[in-house]
């Protein structure tokens, strides 16, 4: 009998226990938005080998406060095996809401999806579709995943739902674009980088008109040195032009929110143009894709990207005095970019400008001196100048690091 008493006794201290650990996350969650402290209290519960869902849920929305979506989704995924209808009616009415939670299986979804861990990939977003399903995003990474796992019709089935709802959204096409982007579906991806173009152009002209309303007619150079003073916050500069060139008397106090929208419809464009000629690119189509990438530059001229793979074709171009504009903008934009470096450096050697290619292919090896193609560069350079001595010190260089073992 005693035997009896003491096992229950000990199960009514293991309660007990239990039940100041989810006291404490409670307390620590939803009054305090303590998350360290209500994580330790979820993950000592649990340890301590009490099954609740309400410690995994609110453990799932402590990771989730901290971006660690994986872990967030796991934890959900515990709190579903414990009790999967009372897991749910919390996120709904106690959690926070089903949105919340939807970022959990949401990013952690597209982070295996990143990684080609597709089949659990598809688990997830299926589990985000279910807390948030008129959620676009979800849809059209879901179509994404399914392309990757060959699944192809039904993954254009979600993207023609998705479509249906706002078939001249370029937002949705931008989007759709680049899902199949990420998985090497270039063909396929530039449909919807065209038709994003398509609806996205209106917009930006649409702005520019209201912006020159005052005008006898826009003037591209004019909008791009705006965009250029409204991103590097130059107020006065601004107001002056708005004043001055586009005779809008009230100046920025009026204008302000136009220019905002100018430069939102300049960034979608642009981000639109760049991956079109990126998907371009990829299928060998050259010409089409500096002309987009062209485009992109036009409307945001410090996009690094855009400028070395202007430049970079260029170089395919032979082109050479075309794409040192380019790639020395990239280069001095993002000092660290080694290949815009590079690059650089060959157009100077074919333009023959050695000094400055002989000044370029030294910078970079202040961060990498083991470079064998740039210090065989710099002996062909030194060696064209009639410096054989610097020539053959470089060679030496570049014979003893071959020589290294791997």
């Amino acid at each position: 009998m005693r035997r009896y008493i003491l096992s229950f006794f000990m199960i009514l201290i293991h309660v007990v226990y239990a039940s100041v650990y989810l006291n404490t996350a409670r307390i620590a969650y939803f009054n305090e938005q303590d998350y360290a402290r209500a994580r330790r209290a979820c993950l000592t519960g649990i340890e301590q080998g009490e099954i609740d869902f309400e410690l995994y849920a609110i453990l799932a929305g402590c990771e989730i406060a901290y971006g660690n979506w994986g872990k967030a989704a796991n934890a959900l995924f515990e709190a579903i095996k414990v009790d999967s209808a009372k897991t749910f009616e919390w996120m709904d009415k106690k959690g926070g809401g089903l949105k919340y939670y939807h970022q959990a299986f949401y990013f952690s979804a597209r982070a295996l999806f990143l990684e080609n861990e597709n089949e659990e990939a598809l688990e997830r977003i299926d589990y985000a579709r279910f807390l948030h399903g008129s959620d676009i995003n979800t849809v059209i990474l879901r179509g994404a995943i399914l392309y990757k796992l060959g699944k192809i019709e039904e993954a254009n089935r979600e993207y023609s739902n998705v479509l249906a709802i706002d078939p001249r959204n370029p937002d949705v096409h931008f989007l759709i674009g680049k899902a199949l982007f990420e998985i090497d579906e270039f063909d396929s991806s530039l449909v919807y980088f065209n038709n994003a173009l398509d609806f996205y152009n209106p917009r930006y002209e649409r702005t520019l008109y209201v912006l020159f309303q005052n005008a006898s007619e826009s003037n591209i150079d004019i909008a791009m040195e705006i965009l250029a003073l409204w991103r590097d916050r130059k107020i006065h500069e601004l107001d002056q032009i708005l004043k001055a060139e586009l005779a809008l008397d009230n100046g920025l106090i009026a204008h302000s929110e136009t220019i905002s929208k100018l430069d939102r419809t300049a960034t979608d464009l642009a981000r639109a143009y760049y991956y079109a000629g990126l998907s371009y690119y990829h299928i060998k189509e050259d010409s089409l894709a500096l002309d987009n990438l062209r485009a992109c530059l036009k409307l945001k001229s410090d996009d690094t990207d855009a400028l070395f793979y202007a430049g970079e074709i260029l170089v395919k171009f032979k082109a050479y005095d075309q794409a040192v504009v380019y790639l020395d903008k990239a280069a001095h934009l993002n000092p660290d970019d080694q290949y815009a470096w590079f690059y650089l450096g060959v157009c100077y050697t074919k333009l023959k400008e050695y000094d400055k290619a002989i000044g370029v292919y030294e910078k970079m090896l202040g961060s990498n001196p083991e470079r064998i193609d740039v210090l065989t560069n710099l002996a062909y350079l030194y060696s064209e100048l009639g410096a054989y001595v610097k020539s053959n010190e470089y060679l030496r260089k570049a014979e003893l690091i071959q020589k290294k073992p791997q």
